[in-house]
């Protein structure tokens, strides 16, 4: 009897045990949701910095066009500033474009002749260009 169960000792430990172990895949999936639950608040930042960095990009070349009209001598008011802007940009959109970081707010330019001043502001409230606040403030 126990030269039999020597003999299925030594069939057993030379057969090559394949897989992994549960142990293994317990630590190997608990590593795994660490990384998640680290990568996952960076990714929805680096988002929203791009959103951002894109929206100011935006506002920049809004206030170039608004530049240029002025320069032009164009009727620039308050009143038509957008509907001008937007007839410039391409596709020729019947309104300024929304904002990538609140797509329901939509970029407004303000131009004060007296002063010259130009400012792309989103829906009112906060300055992208030239000065950023609020949201866009770093």
């Amino acid at each position: 009897m126990t030269s039999l169960s020597i003999r299925k000792m030594n069939e057993l430990s030379k057969k090559k045990k394949k897989g992994f172990t549960l142990v293994e895949l317990i630590i190997v999936i608990a590593i795994i949701a660490i990384l998640a639950a680290i990568a996952i608040p960076k990714f929805g930042q680096i988002t929203r910095n791009a959103n951002m960095k894109a929206d100011i990009a935006t506002a920049k070349n809004l206030h170039g066009i608004a530049a240029q009209l002025v320069a032009e001598g164009g009727d620039v008011t308050d009143a038509n500033i957008d509907s001008s802007i937007a007839a410039k940009l391409d596709g020729s959109p019947a309104a300024l474009p929304n904002t990538k970081l609140d797509n329901s707010v939509a970029f407004q330019v303000r131009y004060t002749p007296g002063t010259g001043d130009i400012v792309v502001t989103a829906g009112g409230g906060d300055e992208i260009y030239p000065t950023p606040s609020g949201d866009y403030a770093s």
